[in-house]
């Protein structure tokens, strides 16, 4: 036993008390694994380090390592408490999942040893959803057993009150039936159940990559619209290369949608209007329009990849009151045995000049083209918006594009600062920037002592020659408004009024 002597020695507070309003901030600064140890070292310490541990879920599911779903539920069910601190779940993963045409996926069963079945099982009947109700209770509960994802998901999404976050990868949404009857009775029935309201969710984010181009799957308007209802959704993105089946029950477009951010890959022109019908108040649109050679996306028989810019154009009339910025991008992958597939661009973006809020746009040269010819480019007079302050033009999908002799930097540069001279009366730009990859057909070998223009080519070998004939390069066109009559760039046409400079970019 410690002296009178000693004992005054020793502090009257603990750590925590000691570092009073620094103690959180020094928390966060912790590994999981280090917050773990120090909650086992007193009660104070697990009160405060909990909320920490279990603010964030974050799993990869592996093919020889599935995810700790079935303990994590374990825990949650036993002490409801802790399910309160999640505000973060992010389900990952798609290792599963061969990407070929004919394939025919389900995710694997997972080893539910951990879980107390009983228990799950009253925890699910608890919440009166109607697949927990005979006779889906069956169906339900054999799925469970056979340890389904779906069920499981579902299970922990209906304990979670206070979730802000929720991502779910490929092989997390490719079984979704219980999880979307689930949300739909949180959100369009929520006073007949035991449920959470999912009052906090704000961001969301669902892959469907998995069912990608099985045509077997098709994503239906009651699978999407309680997503779009969320009382507090901010940012929602999606990724789905699915047919959309749209009932012939008109959806009611959500009155006072807090959603402005909508993030949408590989969603197939012709859907984008269907989708974009729900978002009263979007402001933030994010389009990645994708093509992956070998997997079915309604392709026509002749082997041309259509894209449908008037369906493009119509979907953005369904925001043209709100939307502020809008980036379009795109992706092709042509595989080997695919080698005729070539693109083809139908209509036009006109109508995107009806968007009279929009102030930044980011959007490939193709889109904007259409038909690639450099005489033509950039000459629809009403091809962007009044009030639009920043253009930025990328080679999205261009080295797919059936190249056209006749377009280098100087066509590309001279085609925008064209468009730009003479529709200037028209806009209200105050910047625009270029990044292309052009081709170069070169009469020589060029060394690192040549020009700027192949200097992203030299490596480590130094002043060796390249001995390759065809070369490819980015150039950067940035246009500034300024007071200066006349043109910075050498060899560019002249101008009363602005100035446009071109700089040559590495970009490896």
């Amino acid at each position: 036993m410690a002296s009178p002597i000693l004992r005054q020695g020793l502090p009257n507070e603990s750590l925590w008390d000691f570092l009073g309003d620094m103690l959180m901030p020094v928390l966060q600064l912790l590994s999981p694994r280090e917050l773990h140890v120090l909650s086992l070292v007193s009660k104070v310490s697990r009160a405060t380090c909990e909320p920490l541990l279990y603010s964030s879920i974050e799993w990869t599911w592996l093919e020889d390592r599935p995810p700790p779903i079935t303990a994590f539920i374990r825990t949650i069910l036993r002490r409801p408490e802790l399910a309160a601190h999640v505000r973060s779940v992010s389900l990952l993963g798609d290792s599963f999942i061969p990407y070929d045409h004919d394939r025919d996926t389900v995710p694997p069963r997972i080893d539910i040893s951990a879980l107390d079945y009983e228990h799950a099982v009253k925890a699910v009947e608890s919440t009166r959803v109607d697949f927990a109700l005979l006779p889906m209770k069956l169906l339900w509960r054999d799925q469970m057993h056979q340890g389904a994802m779906d069920t499981l998901v579902t299970l922990l999404l209906s304990q979670l009150h206070n979730i802000r976050t929720l991502v779910l990868g490929p092989i997390f949404t490719f079984e979704t039936g219980l999880l979307l009857q689930l949300f739909h009775a949180a959100v369009f029935r929520q006073a007949k159940f035991e449920l959470p309201t999912y009052q906090h969710l704000r961001v969301l984010c669902l892959n469907f990559d998995g069912k990608q181009g099985l045509g077997i799957y098709s994503l239906g308007s009651t699978d999407l619209q309680p997503w779009f209802y969320l009382p507090a959704i901010q940012e929602f993105s999606l990724v789905s290369s699915m047919p959309l089946t749209w009932d012939k029950i008109a959806m009611h477009t959500p009155t006072s949608s807090l959603l402005t951010t909508l993030h949408l890959t590989a969603v197939q022109p012709e859907h984008l209007g269907q989708i974009l019908s729900m978002t009263p108040a979007l402001k933030n649109l994010s389009y990645n329009w994708y093509y992956r050679s070998g997997v079915h996306l309604g392709r026509p028989e002749e082997g041309s990849v259509w894209v449908n810019l008037d369906a493009i154009g119509l979907a953005l009339s369904h925001v043209r009151d709100t939307l502020e910025e809008l980036v379009v991008t795109g992706r092709v992958i042509l595989e080997e045995d695919y080698e005729y597939d070539f693109i083809k661009f139908e209509g036009n973006l006109s109508r995107m000049a009806n968007l009279d809020h929009l102030k930044i746009l980011q959007i490939p040269l193709p889109f904007l083209t259409g038909d690639f010819h450099a005489r033509g480019a950039f000459a629809e007079e009403k091809m962007f918006p009044p009030n639009l302050k920043s253009l930025r033009v990328t080679d999205d999908v261009l080295l797919a594009w059936p190249w056209k002799d006749g377009w280098n930097d100087n066509a590309v540069s001279s085609a925008l600062q064209r468009w730009y001279v003479l529709h200037r009366p028209a806009h209200s730009l105050s910047s625009i920037s270029m990044e292309i990859w052009s081709i170069f057909n070169l009469d020589r070998p060029r060394t690192c002592a040549d020009r700027v223009d192949t200097q992203y080519a030299c490596d480590e070998r130094g002043g060796q020659t390249l001995d390759s004939r065809v070369k490819k390069r980015a150039i950067s066109v940035s246009v500034k408004i300024s007071g200066s009559r006349s043109f910075g760039r050498r060899s560019a046409i002249t101008s009363p009024a602005y100035e446009i400079h071109v700089v040559a970019q590495r970009r490896l």
